[in-house]
């Protein structure tokens, strides 16, 4: 018995309830799923790249490796599903990785974490190269003003240079002669030009005249009114300006070029 002036008290706390909707606890849970998904994809991805596996054959080593089909192995690439427990450690034995770092990003990459990296996956300041497709022929400027049968590529030139990414199947390329196109293009300088394109003002074509046999290299301009003209783009050069009035035809717009750097002798 408590004596009579002490009476107890309970002091009651409020507390604070949220109601949490289903939706944005099931909206939570997906966005952690697909966060799980995108780091797994970007470790596979690297993984890949490492074992020197190119983009477009990833999926084929995938399939080769898990049985899987093309179809589950590009939705492991796109971050759209993870492999199941019994798939991860041989795609981990076939790319010579642990399959702890592949599953769940932890520890070394590999035992020792002695596999080289790519340099795309090491600070640099410089980007991936793009894709190549092939090869383009290095034309002369007489053969350029000629261009017109695919079918005799391979007997056109000897010399081939790497085929620029989304170009068409006509591109050819040319060496920059004289210093007409200076200083944007030294002497020497290899042109990529498409057929294929249309040419808008400021750009820079390849075109022949009709009273000569060989082809120029000068920018295209077209002026208010329609009046159409190549230019050269020295600064300094005499004449620089070449009206097209029905003399000149446009043979390909310049998309490219690829600079090589002048071996010295030892």
């Amino acid at each position: 018995m408590f004596p009579q002036q002490f009476v107890p008290t309970v002091h009651n706390k409020p507390v604070l309830t949220v109601p949490a909707r289903q939706s944005i606890i099931e909206r939570m849970v997906q966005s952690d799923k697909q966060a799980l998904r995108d780091a797994f994809a970007a470790r596979l991805k690297r993984a890949l790249a490492n074992k020197g596996i190119p983009e477009h054959g990833s999926g084929v080593f995938l399939k080769e490796a898990t049985g899987v089909t093309p179809k589950a192995a590009s939705k492991w690439l796109n971050a759209e599903s993870t492999p199941g427990v019994d798939k991860m450690p041989a795609i981990a034995r076939a790319l010579g990785v642990r399959t702890e770092w592949l599953h769940y990003g932890v520890g070394e990459i590999s035992e020792g974490g002695n596999i080289a990296e790519h340099p795309t996956f090491k600070e640099s300041n410089v980007a991936p190269p793009p894709k190549m497709e092939g090869y383009v022929p290095v034309l002369t400027w007489i053969q350029a003003g000629e261009w017109t049968d695919l079918s005799n590529v391979d007997y056109l030139s000897d010399e081939k240079v790497p085929k620029p990414p989304g170009s068409s199947e006509c591109t050819f390329a040319l060496r920059v002669r004289g210093q007409s196109m200076t200083p944007k293009y030294d002497p020497g300088l290899i042109i990529y030009v498409d057929p294929g394109v249309s040419p808008y003002d400021g750009d820079d074509v390849v075109a022949i005249l009709t009273e000569d046999n060989e082809a120029i290299f000068k920018q295209y301009v077209e002026e208010p009114g329609g009046r159409r003209l190549l230019k050269a783009r020295n600064p300094s050069w005499p004449d620089p300006w070449i009206p097209i009035n029905g003399n000149c035809e446009i043979i390909g717009v310049v998309i490219g070029f690829l600079w090589l750097r002048n071996p010295r002798a030892s």
